[in-house]
């Protein structure tokens, strides 16, 4: 809502007996003119016994329009610094006293102070309830009943002219909810002096001010710390998620105690939040010093350090870091709790350390700005590195990885290959590698199937682990095998036995047979014959129909599934078992063909075939029917086609095909 709209924001707030209604003006113009009208309350009811009602009820709750109480009424309440800043807002002298004359400073300054009061008052009726029923912002409505529910209407009692918005909210007594605690409160403790914070976009909606309450006896008893509340602010536009309040304290000895209450816009107080205790301490500034290393039984590093004592009871300890070079990450070695704490042996030092120390407590840590180096005697080399994997892609990439050594002393690895394993293995990386993974890219184009691998670690005094199990790599296959031949296709009792020399790549894993009938184009797979390892193998096709043509080829396949090229082609006819004589005729029109034919023949038949070529293609299976004549509607001018039909019989078994009839559009 801009500056030029009027109206008013309505908040109603359910309690065990009531309804209790807060209310402002969206702006000054609005506050201005809701004091000169006064406002008005309607209530109509809705919903009764859960059941809405047909005709809403309406009822008048102010008998008369409501305004601001005179200025004796606010007199009665002049201990209450709100009352006093809202009536002070209300009827204080003002700057619009002095006439304008043309000045537009003087116009300027009458806008500001305006806007200045109607924000002071604002403010003052927030943080009181009374301040903000003598203002005519608020109304209980204790005429409301449990078993109702209410929409509430409350507009500025203006002229028809003026348009002013109307606020409205729905509620009831049944949706009372006990107000809720404060959460998420926190404190930092500082040299005689506590920040404390809290959640406040969580509960924004319920609080717009808060009290602070402490205690000095263990929590027992608590007494606000100051009569103002605390109210959280911000420039428009920004959201704030937190208040913050600082508070001093009497000595850094005393443990305190602190809670937080809500109050919302009717002047409710909530239940206390969970406390927070502390007391204060002293800042931490300076860092731990180590004055003394030593190393013991060449196994061991003794570290000792300096720190006031008069700092143990505000310290929660001290911390020491330990790395193998200063330029990596350090590492946690000792997380002590004993402030009191001066000596630590390190029992899993390596042979390079570089140590830090720190002291901290709940809010800072403090590290050290010089680290110490310690040094053991190596001469013991590293295990050998375990866990060993590779991978290899289709281009020869391989990928090599292993387990990271456990010794903090490790400088890297090296990496050792053979293309046997009874051979000596050469080292094939220059430099040590840092990493736990080797990638290289190997000749494929060679007669050894596979590489073998072997990994050693070096320690940082040039300490040479043994070499690791060996692991092997199968190069990838990239070479087809050789193609097989088809010798012969023999006639077996009416069948085709096809005989062909299979290839003679050592990796073939099989042999696929394609077949196709010599009126069809295209070559489907017969079978895949696993190759048992004879140079010269056999197959019976059992799947043929009598007086067809079939064609033949064979292809080999290896173990990287390659395929080789196609073998040579071989054809086989197959006899005629039963007698059939099948004619084909034709009946041409201007714009179709009839097909007709007789068929003489001992089977029964289940379909007729009808095979199809246009301009001299293949014939191609185009149709099927059970009738005892085929029309072809789909012609097209200029083109010449060719028929052919086939016997499907109920056994199963097909005809030849019959003879060819040719027709030119």
């Amino acid at each position: 809502m801009n500056a030029q709209e009027l109206g008013i924001k309505l908040l109603t707030h359910s309690t065990p007996d009531s309804i209790l209604l807060r209310w402002a003006p969206v702006n000054n113009e609005s506050w201005q003119m809701a004091n000169q009208y006064g406002y008005i309350i309607n209530r109509y009811t809705l919903v009764r016994k859960n059941k809405v009602l047909k005709e809403r009820e309406k009822v008048q709750l102010s008998m008369q329009v409501i305004k601001p109480a005179p200025i004796e009424i606010w007199e009665q309440y002049s201990d209450n610094k709100y009352v006093s800043i809202g009536a002070e807002c209300l009827y204080g002298s003002t700057y619009t006293d002095v006439p304008v004359n043309g000045n537009p400073m003087v116009a300027y300054q009458k806008y500001k102070e305006q806007i200045h009061r109607f924000g002071f008052a604002m403010f003052a009726f927030d943080q009181s309830i009374i301040a903000a029923e003598l203002a005519g912002l608020y109304f209980s409505d204790v005429t409301a009943h449990k078993d109702e529910k209410y929409l509430y209407e409350i507009y500025i009692s203006a002229p028809d002219t003026i348009k002013v918005d109307t606020a409205y909210s729905f509620t009831g007594i049944s949706e009372y909810i006990p107000l809720t605690k404060p959460i998420e409160l926190k404190a930092e403790w500082n040299d005689k002096e506590v920040s404390l914070s809290w959640d406040f976009i969580s509960l924004k909606h319920l609080y717009n001010s808060y009290i602070i309450e402490k205690s000095d006896d263990g929590g027992k008893n608590y007494n606000r710390i100051s009569e103002n509340a605390v109210v959280q602010v911000a420039d428009s536009g920004v959201t704030v998620r937190n208040v913050y309040f600082t508070d001093s304290l009497l000595n850094n000895d005393i443990v305190y105690y602190y809670r937080i209450r809500g109050i919302n816009a009717f002047g409710m107080l909530s239940p206390p939040s969970d406390s927070v205790f502390g007391n204060g301490t002293l800042p931490i500034t300076l860092a731990p010093i180590i004055y003394s290393n030593n190393v013991i039984d060449n196994k061991f590093v003794e570290l000792k350090w300096e720190y006031p004592q008069e700092m143990n009871k505000y310290i929660n300890g001290f911390k020491i870091y330990r790395s193998d070079n200063p330029k990596t990450k350090k590492e946690v070695i000792y997380n002590g709790i004993d402030s009191e704490a001066r000596v630590f042996i390190d029992t899993t030092s390596g042979y390079n350390n570089y140590y830090l120390i720190s002291v901290y407590n709940d809010r800072t840590e403090k590290l050290s700005a010089i680290r110490t180096f310690v040094q053991r005697i190596d001469s013991f080399p590293p295990d050998a590195p375990i866990k060993l994997s590779a991978v290899i892609d289709s281009l020869g990439v391989v990928t090599l990885k292993w387990k990271a050594n456990t010794e903090n002393d490790i400088k890297g690895y090296r990496v050792y290959s053979a293309n046997d394993p009874k051979f000596e293995f050469k080292l094939v990386t220059n430099n040590v590698i840092a990493d736990t993974f080797f990638i290289e890219k190997i000749n494929l184009n060679t007669l050894t199937e596979k590489i073998f691998y072997k990994v050693r670690a070096v320690d940082l005094r040039e300490n040479h682990s043994s070499l690791s199990d060996v692991i092997e790599v199968i190069r990838p296959d990239i070479i087809p095998p050789v193609r097989p031949i088809i010798k012969d296709i023999v006639d077996v009792n009416n069948l085709p036995q096809i005989v062909w020399l299979n290839s003679t790549s050592s990796d073939v894993v099989s042999h696929i047979i394609y077949r196709k009938p010599a009126e069809d184009s295209v070559y489907v797979l017969l079978d895949n014959v696993i190759y048992n390892g004879d140079k010269r193998t056999t197959y019976i096709d059992k799947k043929i129909e009598s007086g067809s043509t079939y064609h033949y080829y064979i292809v080999a396949v290896d173990d990287a599934g390659l395929i080789s090229e196609k073998s040579n082609y071989g054809y086989y006819q197959s006899s005629k078992e039963s007698i059939e004589k099948i004619k084909l005729k034709k009946r041409e029109y201007s714009d179709n063909v009839k097909l007709l034919w007789s068929i003489k023949t001992d089977k029964k038949i289940e379909k007729i075939l009808i095979y199809r070529s246009v301009n001299n293609m293949p014939l191609t299976l185009y149709a099927n029917t059970k009738d005892e004549n085929y029309t072809d509607n789909k012609l097209s001018l200029e083109k010449e086609y060719k028929y052919a039909i086939k016997v499907v019989y109920t056994d199963g078994t097909k005809s030849a095909l019959s003879n060819y009839i040719k027709i030119k559009i």
